[in-house]
């Protein structure tokens, strides 16, 4: 069963039961999926606008990578929780001699650094989406620049709760330089979304001023 496909009302239920997944990642990626599906929107909204002629071809560009960003952050709904439900599976390995507590260590180790895939992803998509926002910021149909507003609230809160993720993972990882790594790029990442949302923001708030 793929949790992307479940209706709004199953996804929440199964998110508020007791199973761990979905959980905070699977939220990151379905969030961030909304603002870059808010992003076309605009995108195609302006793009089909005659007022903004001049801009309808780089409009049907952008909508057209907004739409692929979608799309992989929905897939990465169900590789979040598909990677947590490893990470638990290595857990519950056997421990009873040294040989069985050393497959298991090297199972998890390989299972927590496959878990911090996902959310790293949802952090380059969210990253990806604000830029197609900034974009927008600029020559999208003003009637919906609240839309690209929105969108940009939502990929910097998908990128924050990505964020948590890979801490999280990266904390278990024993070989250090790896998780160290790994925390880099995520913290550049994360840099890199939260200015584009501030500059977003104030030129949102400017057009509003206007």
């Amino acid at each position: 069963m793929s949790l992307s496909t479940l209706s709004m009302d199953a996804f929440t239920r199964k998110l508020a039961s007791a199973d761990p997944t979905p959980g905070g990642g699977s939220v990151s990626a379905a969030v961030g999926a909304f603002g870059a599906a808010l992003v076309r929107m605009v995108a195609l909204l302006t793009a089909n606008s005659p007022k903004h002629g001049d801009v309808a071809a780089r409009c049907t560009a952008l909508a057209a990578t907004a739409q692929s960003l979608t799309d992989e952050l929905l897939a990465l709904i169900d590789a979040d929780a598909a990677s947590f439900d490893r990470v638990s599976d290595a857990y519950r390995l056997p421990k009873a001699d040294d040989a069985q507590k050393a497959a298991r260590s090297t199972s998890i180790q390989a299972a927590l650094t496959g878990a911090i895939e996902p959310p790293l992803r949802v952090l380059e998509a969210s990253s990806k989406t604000c830029g197609l926002a900034l974009t927008l910021a600029d020559i999208g149909n003003p009637n919906v620049l609240s839309d690209i507003g929105c969108a940009t609230l939502c990929a910097r809160s998908a990128a924050q709760g990505a964020a948590l993720n890979v801490e999280i993972n990266a904390a278990s990882l024993k070989d250090r330089a790896r998780a160290e790594a790994l925390l880099n790029r995520m913290h550049a990442q994360l840099a890199q979304v939260n200015l584009l949302a501030e500059v977003i923001s104030g030129k949102l708030g400017a057009k509003a001023e206007d």
